[in-house]
């Protein structure tokens, strides 16, 4: 995890649980800081301390990331299970 914060266990729950998600394969390291900010802004939203624009930013970072389905659809991902069927 980036350095400059402290990070919470929460964070870093949810810093492996973003980078081990199908979408992960596709981030390379430059990923990193767009997957720190997002953790920050999920942060603020879930304990009801954003603004609205770090509402909007968390979605942003979350679009960027290709963690929505409307963003795998814009970028072209589509997550297959073993068999080679869609999920």
């Amino acid at each position: 995890m980036p350095p400059g914060r402290d990070w919470t266990d929460a964070d870093r729950a949810r810093w492996e649980e973003l980078w081990q998600s199908p979408q992960a394969t596709m981030w390379d390291d430059t990923a990193r800081g767009t997957v720190a900010v997002l953790l920050v802004y999920e942060a603020a939203v879930l304990a009801g301390e954003a603004s609205a624009w770090q509402a909007q930013e968390a979605r942003y970072a979350g679009e960027a990331l290709g963690l929505t389905p409307r963003a795998m659809v814009q970028l072209g991902w589509r997550i297959v299970d073993d068999d080679g069927e869609a999920r």
